[in-house]
């Protein structure tokens, strides 16, 4: 792991492979460590940069608030600061609302994007049930412990299938989770800031090539936006890997990881 300053912040991150360089951006509180199974495979073909969003892991958490668009110019940041004038990106969830706004105010950075879990945003974006909210609510309840709230949000944030035939995996996610539990000031920073984005008017604006990719049995953000978005998109490809949920990524790697660098390398 290494650090740079960049802008406001010091940010954390790591370098793995050599080749086109592949930038991963994490979603809502997630850090770099949590790209463990894509991070060999796409490490045989690509220089991959994972790091910290600002208000995570080992990147400074700010005190005042911040937006999508401030995660976004930390990344173009990082990337001056590694002196890499361009990049594939992967974001998923909130990475992928970052990586959306890196395609519309930062173009000349981005040569290819593939938007996972995610969602234009506002009115028009297809929202949770409200079980699902239920949950989330009842997870983000201060009196629990750390280990209750993240096993309150399995249910959303992993497919049925997946929490019932890959026991030791989940277990592994849990305690990952757990050790890099972020503050609570800097949870509430990135929930903050993505609360409040919505570009569906601006998809016209997106020029490099896109992959819109999701599980069929998201919960947290039902799979219907990542169509929107391949709809909004002109010319943009969309995904769907049968049978995961909000974490797509992790509980079918080798599908997914066989997709991106496809698309990629393309």
């Amino acid at each position: 792991m290494a650090k740079v300053e960049v802008r406001d912040i010091e940010i954390a991150y790591n370098i793995d492979g050599s080749g086109e360089p592949v930038v991963l951006i994490g979603g809502f509180t997630m850090v770099k460590e949590a790209w463990e199974f894509q991070l060999a495979e796409l490490a045989k073909h690509f220089r991959v940069i994972t790091f910290d969003n600002r208000g995570v892991g080992e990147t400074t958490s700010p005190t005042g608030p911040f937006g999508v668009a401030d995660m976004a110019a930390d990344t173009a940041g990082l990337l001056d600061a590694l002196d890499i004038d361009a990049a594939h990106f992967f974001g998923v969830s909130m990475g992928g609302l970052i990586t959306q706004i890196l395609a519309l105010d930062h173009p000349e950075r981005v040569k290819k994007a593939a938007l996972g879990c995610t969602t234009h945003g506002g009115r028009h974006a297809v929202q949770p049930e409200r079980e699902v909210m239920e949950i989330l609510g009842k997870a983000s309840d201060p009196t629990i412990s750390v280990e209750e709230a993240v096993r309150l949000r399995l249910p959303v944030i992993f497919a049925e299938q997946f929490i019932r035939e890959e026991p030791e995996r989940l277990e592994e996610f849990v305690q990952l989770s757990i050790r890099y539990w972020p503050t609570s000031e800097g949870a509430a920073g990135q929930l903050g800031a993505l609360s409040v984005f919505n570009v569906k008017k601006r998809l016209g604006e997106i020029r490099c090539p896109v992959l819109a990719i999701t599980g069929s049995e998201d919960r947290m953000m039902p799979p219907e936006n990542s169509r929107l978005l391949a709809e909004g998109i002109a010319g943009a490809a969309h995904y769907v890997v049968d049978g995961t949920g909000h974490s797509f990524f992790l509980e079918k790697p080798d599908e997914v990881n066989g997709v991106l660098i496809d698309f990629f390398s393309k």
